[in-house]
């Protein structure tokens, strides 16, 4: 071969590699070898160790009134002042860092279906500053600014995203979301479990302020809620099983992350985790035997079960009466004070986090503990802001599904998205995910939404063979933690 011909043989040699950590690119008929890609935390790292910062926020270090009728900490303690000064310097930050660099916020124009998210907030800025009085908890000059600092949480999280998301290579865009994903859930573990020996009966323990109690001790405890635990865990698992290298690294993560889920305890988490791998194993592996492994599993699992359903259900119960079950843990009875809250302000809503709380309160019969929320996503949103709230909702939940499932064929990347999808759909008919203040099972939604809806390459020309999470889908960027 002669020397003049070799680059251009080299060049094509690397294009077809998918280890090849050169990247390619032929314009004119002319082939240009770039050097390896910079890790994404090197592109730009203030604003990208800035946005974990904010995705991560801080432990809860103090015991709140389960109950959810005292708060002898009061508005402001340790750990929102952490949680506010966190905020403020990230906004700061971000303010900084658009500046400087004498651009937009949003370097490129994306897609995640803006106007829905706009009307939505705009509908609750109008339901909350038109909220009614509360007939049983007095009047607060600061309901109306706490609504309003909630949202701008939300406001935050988005725009701190979407900045890095537009400064980030057009084609690796999806690659940080998804890193991010596992940095946000990952490192959630990793303060669980360094934390649980030195503070037990802060980490397993009862949930925290406001939230349903069992009758036996979760993993999170007032730490982190054991149900954004087990959510966080669920997405750890996956980015384990996908993205750690093969060998021991991800057969130590997967148990880690499976062993945080189970003893966390929730069973809307749980319930959708079993899914998930049943979806993954059938549907997406791409492997005959473990299809077939799987099916047969676990028809001899749902065998056992009704040999071992006593057993099963002491679990599912954790400690309770069997009437916990029939209620979903005192859930149906929250939305029964929610559904007739709603009844006499179905239009308007009574407000943002404030105004919903106050107007479940009205209604609420019970003596036992006090919900801060609706524990459902739908009754949650038209509580907040109306009928058109509620819509809204649907249309977001609806539009990222559709995009999840039509881009699943992409490989991995794609297929953690669309798991979080599934997820979040199953924990809504439990719990908030966006209708509620800014939390980190919020942030996790934020990135698997906008790294769905931000990246609809392959949408219109969706394959139709099999998808397969082997090897062969993963280039030299996705291995590894």
């Amino acid at each position: 071969m002669s020397e003049e011909n070799k680059p251009k043989a080299e060049a094509e040699e690397g294009e077809t590699d998918p280890m090849n950590p050169r990247n390619v690119h032929q314009n004119n008929g002319s082939t240009t070898v770039e050097a390896p890609s910079l890790p994404l935390r090197k592109l730009n790292p203030l604003l990208y160790w800035t946005t974990v910062l904010y995705l991560v926020g801080v432990p809860n270090f103090l015991h709140f009134d389960d109950t959810g009728r005292t708060h002898g900490n009061g508005l402001f303690n340790l750990t929102s002042i952490s949680l506010i000064a966190i905020g403020f310097v990230s906004a700061y930050i971000l303010l900084v860092v658009v500046l400087l660099s004498r651009q937009f916020l949003l370097c490129r124009k994306v897609s995640v279906a803006a106007s829905l998210w706009i009307l939505l907030l705009l509908q609750l800025v109008l339901s909350s500053i038109l909220q009614p009085p509360s007939r049983l908890t007095p009047y607060s000059v600061t309901d109306l600014f706490v609504s309003f600092y909630r949202m701008w949480e939300w406001i935050l999280g988005f725009a701190l995203i979407l900045a890095l998301y537009t400064r980030t290579p057009i084609n690796r865009g999806t690659e940080l979301i998804v890193e991010l994903i596992g940095r946000l859930s990952w490192i959630w573990i990793a303060i669980t479990w360094i934390i649980l020996p030195i503070m037990p009966s802060q980490v397993f323990g009862g949930a925290g302020e406001g939230e349903v109690s069992t009758g036996h001790p979760q993993l999170g405890g007032q730490l982190i809620s054991p149900s954004y635990l087990a959510t966080l865990s669920i997405a750890g698992f996956f980015y384990a099983l996908f993205f750690f290298p093969r060998g021991l690294k991800r057969v130590l993560g997967c148990t880690v992350a499976f062993v945080t889920i189970v003893l966390a305890r929730t069973r809307f988490e749980q319930a959708s985790f079993l899914l998930l791998l049943f979806l993954y194993a059938v549907v997406f592996s791409g492997k005959i035997i473990l299809r077939v492994a799987t099916i047969i599993s676990a028809s001899v699992i749902a065998a056992l079960g009704l040999l071992f359903r006593n057993v099963i259900l002491t679990y599912i119960q954790r400690g309770q009466k069997a009437s916990s079950l029939t209620t979903l843990n005192d859930r149906t009875f929250v939305w029964k004070a929610s559904i007739e809250a709603i009844k006499q302000r179905p239009i308007l809503g009574y407000g943002f986090v404030s105004g919903a709380k106050n107007a479940i309160r009205d209604h609420w019969i019970h003596a036992n503990w006090i919900p801060p929320h609706a524990h459902n996503e739908l009754i949650e949103a038209m509580l907040s802001g109306g009928i058109l709230a509620l819509i809204l909702i649907l249309c977001i939940y609806g539009r990222a599904l559709w995009v999840a499932w039509r881009t699943a064929y992409l490989g991995p990347r794609r297929i953690i998205l669309l798991f979080l999808m599934i997820l979040f759909l199953i924990r809504s008919l439990g719990g908030s995910n966006i209708t509620f203040i800014y939390t980190r099972v919020g942030a996790l939604f934020l990135l698997t939404f906008i790294g769905i809806l931000a990246d609809q390459t392959g949408l219109s020309r969706r394959k139709h063979d099999p998808v397969s999470v082997d090897s062969h889908h993963l280039s030299h960027h996705e291995v590894g933690a």
